[in-house]
């Protein structure tokens, strides 16, 4: 919830700090070029910041939770063969 609550605060900072800086600018990238508001640029700017960060957030979360789907795999095999040991290490105790 508080995280939530400081991406609405930064959201609204970015918008106010936008909307105060209006100027057109000319805007190049290699043989094109073309002329906007300053608020497209940083509006655009951190959208695309922001969606870059989300999509890396979401592969982390999917990697980490594919591996503690291993984990749990594998720890649920690993007491299976505890189990199975000790019922062998019972009926052993219980032959001598």
């Amino acid at each position: 919830m508080i995280n939530l609550l400081f991406a609405f605060m930064f959201t609204l900072l970015v918008a106010i700090f936008a909307v105060q800086n209006s100027l057109p600018v000319t805007v190049t990238f290699l043989a094109w070029g073309f002329q906007t508001s300053l608020v497209f640029i940083i509006l655009g700017s951190a959208i695309f910041g922001a969606m870059t960060i989300l999509s890396i957030a979401l592969l982390v979360q999917f990697k980490l939770k594919r591996s503690l789907h291993k984990i749990r795999t594998s720890h649920q095999e690993l007491e299976a063969e505890l189990r199975e040991l000790k019922e062998k290490q019972d009926i052993m105790q219980q032959n001598t």
